[in-house]
Order: C-alpha cells, then sequence, then structure tokens
C-alpha cells in the first residue's frame, strides 16, 4: 500500500470515521471499537452489501480486534510490513 494512501486512511480512522477498502481481492472495513481499546477490523470475501449498506456476514472470512494505533490497525490483517 502506498504511503499517501496509507495516511489518508490513517487519518480517517484517527478523526473516528470508517475506512473501507479492497487490497490483494479482499475487502477490508475498519473502525474504532466502541467497547475496547483500538480498532475493530474485519475482513470479507465479497463487496456485498445489505440493505442498509453493510457487509454481509456470511462474506466475512475474517475479523478481530487491534489494540494499537491506527496504522497498526490498517496492517493488522493485510499482513505487510511498516
Amino acid at each position: 500500500m502506498n504511503n499517501t494512501k496509507l495516511k489518508k486512511l490513517e487519518r480517517k480512522l484517527e478523526n473516528g470515521e470508517t475506512i473501507e477498502f479492497e487490497y490483494n481481492g479482499l475487502f477490508y472495513e475498519i473502525f474504532e471499537s466502541v467497547t475496547s481499546e483500538g480498532y475493530i477490523v474485519n475482513v470479507y470475501s465479497s463487496d456485498e452489501k445489505d440493505e442498509d449498506n453493510y457487509y454481509l456476514e456470511e462474506n466475512e472470512i475474517d475479523g478481530g480486534l487491534c489494540t494499537g494505533n491506527a496504522r497498526d490497525a490498517i496492517y493488522f490483517m493485510i499482513g505487510e510490513e511498516r
């Protein structure tokens, strides 16, 4: 992921926004956790959404809580070195 895109996504997360992006054929959704300190990271096999614009649970292939900072959350599931 290029540094410009990373910084843009990082700023959005730090401002409390949910970010969504495609990377290597998978779809990522990251948002601040309301119950724990950190970010929720969900990975989907498809960008298909329901009538309320939420990703379909049946397409979720991985997910978890990242207790690091916004940049850590972005790299949490894509597995790239920073």
